[in-house]
C-alpha cells in the first residue's frame, strides 16, 4: 500500500499519496477557516515537489472570502495539476471563477481539468506524469 497522510478539518477531508497525489474531498460550505488550512496543507504535501491535487467538491461550495484567500495565497509552485470531480454548473462555475481570478493574478500556470470520477483523474494524472513538468 502506498504511503498516505490525512487530515480532517471540519466537514472536509484531504489525504496525500507518495509520490505526488493531493485529494481533498469537500463536503458543505468552505469558509475562510477551511480555505486556511487548504493552503497548510497544500504547501506540507508540495515540501519534497509540486503535487497533483484533485478536488471532489460535488457536495461544496466555497464562500466569497474562502475564495478571495485562495487566489490571494495559493502558489503554482506547489502543483503540477489540478483536477475537480463532481462539478455541476454551480461548482464549475465558481472552480472557473477561482482559476481565472488566479490566471490574472500572473502567478499561476498549473493546468485545470474536470473529470467524472476520482479514477478518471487518476488516469488523467498518470498520463500526465508521462509528460516533463512544466518550467
Amino acid at each position: 500500500m502506498k504511503n498516505r497522510r490525512e487530515w480532517i478539518f471540519g466537514a472536509h477531508h484531504a489525504y496525500f499519496e507518495e509520490p505526488d497525489l493531493l485529494v481533498m474531498k469537500f463536503n458543505g460550505p468552505a469558509k475562510l477557516e477551511d480555505s486556511r488550512k487548504v493552503l497548510e496543507i497544500c504547501e506540507a504535501a508540495a515540501a519534497k515537489q509540486p503535487v497533483f491535487l484533485i478536488s471532489d467538491v460535488s457536495n461544496s461550495n466555497i464562500e466569497k472570502d474562502a475564495r478571495e484567500l485562495l487566489v490571494q495565497q495559493a502558489k503554482a509552485e506547489w502543483f503540477r495539476g489540478h483536477i475537480y470531480l463532481g462539478t455541476g454548473p454551480l461548482q464549475r462555475a465558481g472552480a472557473k471563477a477561482l482559476m481565472l481570478a488566479l490566471y490574472f493574478t500572473g502567478k499561476w500556470t498549473v493546468d485545470v481539468d474536470f473529470a467524472e470520477s476520482e479514477r478518471v483523474a487518476r488516469e488523467l494524472i498518470d498520463k500526465k506524469r508521462a509528460q516533463p513538468p512544466k518550467k
